[in-house]
């Protein structure tokens, strides 16, 4: 009897060792999150080269592959065994087998086409998918080794597809076609550009758009679009989207701004042909998408496509379908439209800071408020003057602790910008003392007395601060900003006399220096922000700033009416990249903040008869309600100030990972002094495309 249970139980034992040895044979079980799929007996979409220990991964129960060592590589035609089943790892492109994608898989290709005995995966080596072996393959993986954009062994990932997309009942009428949100088409240009599809780029955490360009030829009424969702290429995540309409300014356009001859000459105003004026109807409101429109005869029409990632989104590609439907709710036209997100994460901090005055005023018949303009520059990247809440209002709290605010002021000028700044010396000292609790809060607030003085005017710099000092009891803390925009006047007579420009004047006042952009244009070169005088006792305000800066001072600058042409800005005249240009000319000068005067100057210029902004200064949105809509709606230019500051965000990280002067061989290609710049946005996105690698390989 014994014996019996001794058998029994040593029985027991085994088949409990049996359970435990085969616990994991259980055939091919894909690990949550894989891409793979194992049918037709091979283990397919496989991306690229990999080891046996990442494809084990892939799986959740226990795996083998060819009897290899995980650090091994996988090569086309490997056995994967898995719980008594098996198939083929492919690796789209490795015919030699192994293990790699080089010209020898070409190579064998080609032999293999031409009859020789070779051994080959032709599984492997059909890159296009058409089960048969082609000079079509060998090119397609020519091009892939080439690194040519949109290529896909296998057709494992999506690929973006720039071809006309033909439907049943296309409206051949109608032209719809696509642009980089950078380039600044007139109403006029309705010429083919050869974008049947786009594809946007971003990172993480990031928005980026483009242009829909629609031309018809006859009038056509009662038209509606649609844009359906961003879809991943392995279908588990969406992108946020949105269509936008775009409406018309008439106005004038500078391209190119000047030309080669020219660049550089201080005599620029006096020569000829440096400026080519072009007059049409050009892009400048944002508008929601209407439920039906119009296209006017050969005519240009805009839409807006705008898609954002989040820091969660998968990288890899995404793909959306615009429709455009006829007066009778047919679809007429349908386009795929693609966005691409990189493996790297933009921050929720912006590596610029940012001022922006944004309307104060309750607006056209009181029907919005200062918060909702306030939140919508905030996810456009940029920060405004004065926080929707007073800073002792818990409200406030949120916004302080906001990383996307980068700076607010804490009180300031009670004379211009209609007070939005004036406190009494009670609230100023609560506030700065809530600021200073929190050193992030006190890493962001400002305060800002004096605008552009002049003259006698740079007395107010000086008495101002001390009178802020007296009430505050301390100068600990205190960040003080004013834009100065020369340095070519003095406070009297005495100071003229003894060479004491504005520069020298202020710098005990003054902490936050914010020139105008002008300043870092060379004296001798023709810029025109400080006198010779100034320039021989203190040398230029770039050497002024470095001395400013090493002491603890932060360097900001700022545009509003000036500089001019030829000088980058934010105006109507100009190409969206020579807008975008500025912030590359703001790395390049080591700047690390903007402030802008005003983002709704002009509107009393708007009504139902007129529509009058000038060259779009101080204007950077418009309230929608002055077009049939509500809330704030963005300017064109303001698209390109949100973008431009994702490109200082791509500028200085690429810093930290290669350093200041490998990213400056990059931004060489965008400018290299403040009147050398590109007007072509393929150079800009060229020079992105490069920042994109360095960040995606950062930790490879």
């Amino acid at each position: 009897m014994k014996k019996f249970l001794t058998l029994a139980l040593t029985a027991a034992m085994l088949m409990q060792g049996a359970v435990s040895a085969f616990a994991d044979d259980v055939g091919f079980v894909l690990a949550e999150g894989s891409h793979l799929k194992v049918e037709n007996g091979i283990v397919d979409m496989i991306d690229g080269t990999i080891t046996v220990g990442e494809l084990k991964a892939e799986f959740t129960g226990a795996v083998d592959v060819a009897g290899k060592a995980d650090d091994a590589a996988v090569c086309a035609d490997d056995t994967v065994t898995a719980g008594g089943e098996t198939a083929k790892a492919i690796i789209w492109g490795d015919a030699s087998k192994d293990g790699k994608i080089t010209l020898t898989d070409a190579t064998r290709m080609l032999q293999s086409i031409a009859k020789w005995s070779v051994d080959i995966s032709e599984i492997a080596g059909d890159v296009d998918r058409n089960d048969k072996l082609t000079l079509a393959d060998v090119s397609k993986l020519l091009q892939k080794l080439a690194k040519w954009d949109n290529i896909s062994l296998g057709n494992v990932r999506m690929v973006f597809e720039n071809k006309a997309n033909k439907i049943d009942g296309e409206d051949n009428t109608i032209k719809l076609f696509f642009t980089n949100m950078m380039e600044k088409n007139g109403r006029k240009d309705t010429a083919f550009n050869g974008n049947y599809s786009y594809k946007m780029t971003m990172g993480r955490n990031e928005t980026e758009s483009c242009q829909v360009l629609m031309t018809s030829e006859t009038e056509r009424e009662g038209l509606s679009a649609s844009l359906s969702e961003f879809v991943y290429e392995y279908g588990e995540a969406v992108l946020e989207s949105k269509l936008e309409w775009i409406k018309y300014y008439d106005h004038n356009l500078a391209y190119p701004i000047m030309t080669d001859e020219y660049k550089g000459n201080s005599n620029w105003l006096n020569r000829e042909g440096c400026v080519v004026w072009h007059d049409d109807e050009y892009p400048e409101i944002v508008l929601p998408m209407a439920d039906t429109f119009e296209l006017e005869a050969q005519k240009l029409q805009h839409m807006v496509i705008s898609v954002t990632s989040t820091k969660d989104s998968p990288a890899g590609m995404y793909k959306a379908v615009l429709e455009l439907k006829d007066e009778e709710g047919k679809v007429v036209k349908s386009v795929p439209v693609y966005a691409y997100v990189w493996d790297f994460t933009l921050p929720d901090a912006p590596y610029s800071a940012s001022l922006f005055c944004t309307q104060w005023e309750s607006g056209k018949d009181g029907k919005y408020s200062y918060k909702d303009y306030y939140d919508y520059m905030l996810d456009n990247n940029l920060s405004s003057y004065v926080l929707p809440y007073e800073i002792d209002e818990p409200e406030a709290e949120a916004y302080m602790s906001d990383p996307r605010v980068s700076a607010f002021v804490i009180a300031g000028t009670a004379e211009k910008y209609g007070a939005i700044m004036g406190e009494s010396d009670e609230d100023t000292k609560k506030y700065f003392e809530i600021v200073q609790s929190n050193p992030e809060w006190a890493k962001k607030g400002l305060f800002y007395y004096t605008d552009e003085p002049w003259g006698e005017g740079l007395l107010e710099v000086k008495t101002t601060y001390e009178h802020l000092v007296d009430v505050l009891g301390t100068t600990e803390g205190i960040r003080n900003i004013t834009p100065l925009a020369g340095n070519n006047t003095y406070v009297d007579k005495d100071h003229q006399n003894r060479g004491i420009d504005p520069v020298e004047y202020i710098k005990d006042y003054i902490n936050v220096w914010c020139t105008s952009s002008a300043a870092f244009m060379d004296t001798l070169k023709g810029g025109y922000f400080t006198t010779r005088r100034s320039l021989s006792m203190y040398g230029e305000f770039r050497e002024r700033a470095e001395a400013f800066r090493e002491r603890g001072d932060e360097i900001w600058w700022y545009t509003c009416c000036g500089p001019e042409i030829p000088y980058t800005n934010l105006f109507t005249w100009y190409q969206g990249v020579v807008i975008r240009d500025l912030w590359w000319q703001q790395y390049m000068n080591d700047v690390n903040g903007f402030l802008y005067y005003g983002t709704g100057v002009h509107w009393n210029q708007i009504s139902k008869y007129r529509f009058n902004i000038y060259n779009g200064d101080g204007v950077l949105m418009y309230p929608g309600e002055y077009f049939g809509c509500e809330g704030p709606c963005a300017s064109w230019r303001l698209y390109q100030v949100r973008d431009a500051y994702d490109d200082f965000d791509y500028l200085r990280m690429a810093e930290e990972i290669v350093g200041r002067e490998n990213v400056m061989k990059i931004v060489s290609k965008v400018t290299t002094g403040m009147l050398n710049y590109t007007e072509e946005f393929s150079d800009l996105e060229a020079a992105r495309a490069e920042l994109i690698q360095i960040l995606v390989n950062a930790d490879k």
